[in-house]
């Protein structure tokens, strides 16, 4: 008597080797479940047949309910472990083609990386909690159907599943997007540095955590910069602080750079982009010397 089966497209031997793992499980109550295959068309079905045991009702139904668990256990493991990848794939090429083979390769495997790990941009998607609802919905299937083709159980029953991966590969190209954005704007600040005049040999930046810094020369007194005093007296309401920073520097092009007091949590982005800009001009102070405990502070600036 057919149980159930299901309808796989590709490889089919690790599912019909666990598939038989877990139907060896029925023998201890004296029933023999034997799995089947059958080619039809460019699909596989894994038929699941009682072929041992006095049935009964109760039985007939108990082992139904047993079997369709296991089923879609092992169902939800191909999806997520190996469907899914083929699924991320397939919406980046259709849906950002205008991208070059390598930038989707990049999107490509952040993606992955994304989904394998803890997940910070969708916390609500994660591995556990895509296995439960695509099992879930297995099992749901499987009690009013003893079919199930897992391609098109994908492509219309698992339709939230698959809107949530499609989130998630936009909001990794808007962040591979903001990146390449991010290089760029780099990239001119460099070219700007390069062609500037070095107007000062030493700057000490000395960084706080309350919108503020510190532009000292090498002698720990303030730096006067006219490029700065006009920005301030032009837009003093509207003003970035770290945008004031960077201008400023950049204005200076002084040949050293030294950064103190870095490892503050609201002055790591600045620092890492003042590093990226001026690369090898940077020095890093983390030993507390007389510039980081200096008094002399520039005006406050908003964010």
């Amino acid at each position: 008597m057919k149980l159930l089966s299901i309808g796989l497209a590709g490889t089919t031997d690790d599912i019909r080797a666990r598939l038989q793992q877990d139907c060896r499980s029925f023998a201890t109550d004296g029933f023999r479940i034997a799995v089947d295959e059958i080619s039809k068309g460019t699909y596989t079905f894994l038929g699941c047949n009682l072929t041992e045991g006095e049935l009964s009702f109760y039985n007939y139904e108990r082992i139904k309910s047993t079997l369709k668990n296991y089923v879609a256990k092992i169902l939800a493991d191909i999806v997520v472990l190996r469907e899914e990848k083929r699924l991320v794939r397939k919406i980046i090429d259709t849906s950002y083609y205008y991208f070059s083979e390598s930038e989707r390769d990049t999107l490509f495997d952040s993606t992955l990386q994304i989904l394998n790990s803890n997940n910070p941009l969708m916390p609500d998607f994660n591995f556990t909690a895509r296995h439960t609802h695509i099992q879930t919905k297995i099992q749901e299937y499987l009690e009013t159907n003893h079919e199930l083709v897992l391609e098109g159980f994908i492509q219309f029953r698992l339709k939230s599943y698959r809107e949530q991966l499609r989130l998630l590969v936009d909001k990794v190209v808007d962040e591979f997007v903001l990146e390449l954005e991010y290089k760029e704007f780099i990239r001119v600040l460099r070219y700007f540095v390069d062609v500037q005049e070095p107007r000062i040999d030493e700057v000490h930046i000395v960084l706080s955590g309350e919108n503020t810094f510190k532009l000292l020369d090498k002698q720990g007194k303030p730096v006067k910069n006219q490029h700065v005093d006009n920005i301030l007296m032009q837009n003093a309401d509207e003003i970035n602080y770290e945008d004031l920073l960077v201008s400023a520097l950049i204005s200076l092009a002084p040949h050293h750079i030294i950064i103190h007091n870095k490892t503050s949590i609201n002055t790591q982005e600045l620092a890492g982009t003042i590093e990226s800009v001026f690369e090898d001009r940077v020095a890093l102070c983390d030993s507390g010397c007389a510039f980081c405990n200096t008094d002399i502070i520039s005006p406050i600036l908003p964010r």
